[in-house]
């Protein structure tokens, strides 16, 4: 048996089961943590990217920052 949990947001009732509440929630957790860390990487990193737009392939090179 599922729990359904219901509340408002931008002036509209909402409702979903638990479980998804705690996915959905999870996979922001999830992705804010990644989104951090890239920018941790990048502002430490120089990243150079080469693509083939008729492949749709690319290469991607990185190296530590000189400071």
């Amino acid at each position: 048996m599922s729990t359904i949990i219901c509340w408002e947001e931008a002036g509209e009732v909402r409702c979903e089961r638990e479980e998804d509440r705690a996915r959905r929630e999870l996979e922001e957790r999830l992705k804010q943590h990644i989104e951090a860390k890239l920018k941790e990487l990048l502002e430490q990193h120089e990243v150079e990217i080469t693509f083939d737009i008729t492949t749709g392939k690319g290469v991607g090179k990185w190296r530590r920052k000189q400071f």
